[in-house]
């Protein structure tokens, strides 16, 4: 099932967070400090291209400013990937919103190919490394297009060892839902993402989609944002 924008956006804003006060500005949304470990799997292949790539850097630096950065807090690694897998930094490398903003921002565009299964793993073997116990650990898959058939890592066979590691798991797609040829790909997206899929998988037809998840959040256009998740 695809999910509606706000369902994503309620877990972008989840972190446990409730409702303002009717006497609070609307955005004055005050959160729960909760701890959270949350690694973010980021598509850089040939097909997202560099202008594209910017538009998910700003989206994730807009993600990180909705949570509260610490090593008593919210921890963030992140795992770029096309042919190439690289952590670009693991859960124990940053411990404020500044320097993790500021990583990000320095993230260099890959092009190439789609080893998302290689790239899962990467983010559960090394991402997660050293998370917290009894801390949830959430992992964000943003990507636009299918897993490269040349990849020799199984997607589903990654997918149930993330699972295994109680890694929740939400997925990101750009896709043309109306292309039948992209059905395949919706396919792999259902299957990263953690049950029920209509919480944890998210499709956009275009990159420039992605900001406009965050003014829906800056303006507070989620009617389920004082749902606590409850971990």
């Amino acid at each position: 099932m695809v999910c509606r924008a706000k369902n994503l956006v309620t877990f972008l804003l989840s972190l446990n967070c409730t409702r303002p006060k009717l006497s609070e500005a609307c955005c004055g949304i005050k959160c729960k400090e909760i701890p959270m470990e949350l690694v973010l799997v980021i598509d850089s292949s040939e097909s997202v291209g560099p202008d594209n790539f910017e538009i998910i850097k700003d989206f994730v630096t807009a993600l990180v400013d909705r949570v509260t950065v610490g090593r008593n807090a919210t921890r963030i690694g992140l795992v770029l990937y096309s042919l190439e897998v690289r952590l670009e930094f693991g859960l124990n490398k940053y411990t404020t919103q500044q320097d993790v903003k500021q990583a990000i921002r320095k993230m260099q565009y890959m092009g190439e190919g789609t080893y998302t299964g290689t790239a899962i793993r990467k983010a559960t073997q090394e991402g997660f490394f050293g998370a917290r116990a009894g801390v949830r650990k959430v992992a964000i898959v943003l990507t636009d297009g299918q897993a490269d058939k040349r990849e020799a890592v199984k997607l589903d066979i990654v997918v149930r060892e993330a699972h295994a590691a109680n890694i929740e798991m939400y997925a990101i797609g750009i896709v043309n839902t109306s292309d039948p040829t992209q059905a395949e790909f919706v396919h792999e997206l259902n299957l990263i993402a953690s049950d029920p899929d209509r919480e944890h998988m998210y499709l956009i037809d275009d990159f420039n989609t992605l900001p406009g998840v965050f003014i829906a959040v800056l303006f507070c256009f989620v009617s389920g944002a004082s749902q606590n998740r409850g971990q």
